[in-house]
């Protein structure tokens, strides 16, 4: 058994007490169906011949009660193996999730969305197939098999003998069958994740689709795709279509073989009309296991292909984990120290921040500045760690971040961006995300602090009221001032501000500035600075320029130097001017 195999099987352990039971269904299954053909015997042998006159009503009974029986037994089997495959495919959705989710950015920034949906719904949902049906069909058709295989040995073993000749046969398309079904699975699932990527995509830029005109081409890029994944489909078909047919010619032969010599032998007296009918029932009988058990590979095969895919991603571990021995911090007093600090990305060869030395002392506004790509989110993203540093270190009160726990880290500190991120459900509960122990009273004193509160009070449902998916029934300004609510409301030492209001109108800028003002007391801020005019109040303004700090200062001894800060600053005053 490959590794693979082993791995999922693994998934298997915690419910192996209902598997052991669902075994036991399994053998009474088997066992109950070599039965029936065992009866056959008697029945011609002795019934039919009018020899034993009593078994006339004792045969049909017993068969009543095995069909009794056995439709008992496949009913614990059916439901036991569904309830430990639901299982299965629950543990593994919420590990894949899991795993996800404690990634660094760096791993997101290499990965598809829709690829990572697809893996998630697509290839688990093929797993969860792989473990109750396919597995359950192998270990129950295994047990029969043995069980018919015993009846037909018993009856006549010259015969049986005769019938195992084709069974090699039978096993090489299975097989082989199943080696060409899981290279068109994989096949067939790289190309639903482009498929989930494409639709990810044109659903959240619809927008832009519609403005430029470029539904048709979208079009044909999904009908290419889906063009793509219906000749993966079609060779997984043709797989399985072709196995049907070289079986039922192998069976055929092997019948006619049975058939044939077994007539010579009741010809010659040394069998018996009972003797062959048993026999060739139980051959037909387990002709319908082997046939299931190459269905089933067909679909093991599937179902590892796609484990394969989903393992691709548990194994993929997060660059940025827990030491052992994090230690946990205990509120926020001095300063955050970039010691050396270098950033380099996976996959590339050039640094996005390059010897970085700068505090940020406790109570201190420091706004990043610079032209687009020179390292500004990349600094930021450095503080929660996000990401870690590739040389150097980052301290927050002379702690190293990679000796502190993330969660005990990350809860001294609130982000804003500039890209909102709210979630499909309720107001409350967006503003309350991150900080669920807020009390009503708390809520509505953030929202109030955050210009929010008139405008949700008005919503259909008011702090009850749906957002839709990303906020969609609420305007920009809107959205911004919620995610202020929630950082507010969150009300850590440290914050984090991607200028939030460069895209917004006059009115929803001077709302969400006064929030902005409001959430900056008191707190030790790193703004990331779009527009200069908004920071000419901060305490430092630090110039980045390709990934290193190139000014430092105020914003009046900055303009005084006529460096790339005053360069920038006039830039955008003259835009100003103009517009």
């Amino acid at each position: 058994m490959t590794h693979l195999s082993l791995r999922l099987l693994g998934f298997l352990r915690p419910y192996r007490g209902r598997i052991f039971v669902a075994m036991g269904c399994m053998v009474v299954l088997a066992a109950c169906t070599a039965a029936l053909a065992w009866v056959l015997k008697p029945a011609v042998d002795e019934v039919l011949s009018g020899q034993n006159s009593d078994l006339i009503y004792l045969i049909p009974l017993f068969i009543i009660g095995l069909y009794t029986v056995k439709g008992c037994a496949y009913y614990g089997q059916a439901y036991l193996m569904g309830y430990v495959g639901q299982k299965v495919i629950f543990d593994l959705r919420n590990s894949l999730y899991g795993h996800l989710v404690n990634h660094s950015l760096s791993f997101f920034a290499h990965r598809k969305t829709g690829e990572l949906l697809a893996r998630i719904s697509y290839d688990t949902t093929l797993v969860q197939s792989t473990v109750s049906t396919a597995v359950t069909a192998l270990m129950r058709d295994s047990v029969t098999i043995v069980f018919l295989v015993v009846v037909i040995l018993v009856q006549d073993w010259l015969l049986a003998l005769l019938a195992m000749t084709v069974f090699p046969a039978v096993v090489y398309p299975i097989v082989r069958f199943g080696r060409k079904m899981r290279h068109a699975s994989t096949d067939g699932q790289v190309s639903m994740g482009e498929l989930s990527s494409l639709v990810e995509e044109t659903v959240g830029g619809v927008r832009i689709v519609k403005a430029f005109g470029m539904e048709e081409y979208e079009k044909g890029r999904f009908r290419k795709l889906t063009g793509d994944f219906f000749s993966h489909q079609m060779r997984a078909f043709r797989v399985h279509a072709l196995s049907f047919p070289i079986m039922e010619f192998v069976a055929g032969l092997g019948i006619a073989g049975v058939l044939y010599y077994g007539g010579l032998r009741i010809a010659a007296g040394e069998s018996t009309p009972g003797t062959l009918m048993s026999f060739l029932a139980a051959l037909i009988m387990l002709y319908e296991p082997v046939k299931r058990l190459s269905r089933a590979n067909n679909e093991i095969q599937q179902g590892l292909s796609a484990a394969e895919r989903v393992f691709d991603i548990l194994d993929d571990m997060p660059d940025v984990q827990d030491a052992d021995d994090a230690a946990q911090l205990h509120g926020f007093h001095n300063a955050i120290h970039f010691e050396q600090v270098s950033l380099r990305y996976a996959g590339t060869e050039k640094d996005v921040l390059s010897n970085i030395n700068l505090s940020v002392q406790a109570g201190e506004v420091v706004a990043l500045v610079g032209r687009s790509g020179a390292g500004k989110s990349s600094l930021a993203n450095l503080a929660p760690r996000f990401m870690d540093v590739t040389a150097g270190r980052l301290t927050v009160d002379d702690f190293d971040v990679r000796d502190l726990s993330q969660a005990s880290l990350r809860e001294h500190i609130a982000l804003v961006t500039q890209e909102v991120i709210l979630f499909n459900d309720t107001v409350l509960n967006n503003i309350t995300y991150g900080h669920p122990a807020g009390d009503s009273e708390q809520v509505i004193a953030a929202a109030r602090a955050a210009n929010a509160h008139e405008f949700i009070e008005n919503l259909p449902q008011g702090y009850e009221t749906m957002i839709g998916e990303r906020g969609v029934i609420l305007s920009g300004g809107q959205r911004q001032r919620l995610s202020l609510a929630r950082a507010l409301l969150k009300n850590a030492p440290i914050l984090i501000l991607d200028e939030a209001t460069s895209s917004l109108d006059t009115e929803s800028e001077r709302l969400v500035q006064q929030a902005i003002d409001r959430l900056m007391q008191g707190r030790t801020v790193i703004v990331i600075a779009h527009r200069l005019s908004t920071i000419r109040h901060a305490d430092r303004i630090v110039v980045l320029e390709e990934g290193r700090i190139v000014e430092e200062g105020g914003h009046k001894e900055l303009l005084a130097e006529g460096g790339l800060y005053a360069e920038l600053y006039h830039l955008q005053f003259e835009d100003q001017q103009s517009a």
